[in-house]
């Protein structure tokens, strides 16, 4: 079993909260051939909160194994896939691939945090899906939750916030260099061998 801990990726606010959210994979654990266990936390800042049918949006996970997506110990956050995420905002520098599934976070509890602010950065987890690559590569997230204290302009508590930013995805691994060495050393030797094949043959009287 591999487990790999992943450094946070930076995250870009919008408009209305001091400090936006922020979304990182935490571990990717490997289950098995072809099988690997994506893990992501995440942050609300000081000046977020939730409410019902705020949500996360982790774009083109590569490799989405059906049914595997879970929130894991977060009973009022309901989970989806989809291909495409209208109403969603994408990074700056990516874009929403219709050919690879959205991973979809919704919250469907009761008010959380949406008035009254600013608090203290509210950490969570538990949020993960599983997927047939093992590598990575870098994708953009999206999220929507709530302001909430009256400061800014405009808007006040109970305000959309929306975040974006960078966060890791699965990817095709690439190969270790001890395996780059023995994929080169077949290729020449399969180029040694067409080119032999290619000589014309020697006619002899």
């Amino acid at each position: 079993m591999r487990k790999a801990i992943i450094a946070a990726t930076a995250a870009l606010g919008f408009a209305v909260p001091a400090s936006a959210g922020v979304i990182t994979l935490g571990s990717i654990t490997q289950n098995g051939a072809n099988d690997f266990t994506f893990t992501y936390q995440g942050t609300l800042g000081p000046d977020e909160g939730l409410r019902a049918g705020d949500r996360l949006i982790i774009y083109d996970f590569r490799g989405y194994i059906d049914g595997s997506i879970s929130a894991d110990g977060n009973a009022n956050v309901a989970v989806s896939v989809e291909n495409t995420s209208p109403g969603g905002i994408v990074t700056p520098g990516f874009d929403d691939d219709p050919n690879i599934v959205n991973l979809v976070y919704t919250y469907t509890g009761p008010d959380f945090r949406n008035t009254g602010g600013p608090f203290t950065p509210f950490d969570f987890d538990g949020l993960l899906a599983r997927s047939t690559l093992g590598g990575m590569a870098v994708d953009a997230f999206f999220g929507l939750s709530t302001k909430n204290n009256p400061d800014g302009v405009p808007g006040g508590s109970n305000t959309a916030v929306f975040s974006l930013g960078q966060v890791t995805v699965p990817a095709a691994a690439i190969p270790e260099p001890a395996t780059w060495a023995m994929m080169l050393g077949g290729f020449g030797l399969l180029g040694a061998t067409a080119r032999r094949r290619s000589r014309p043959g020697r006619v002899t009287s």
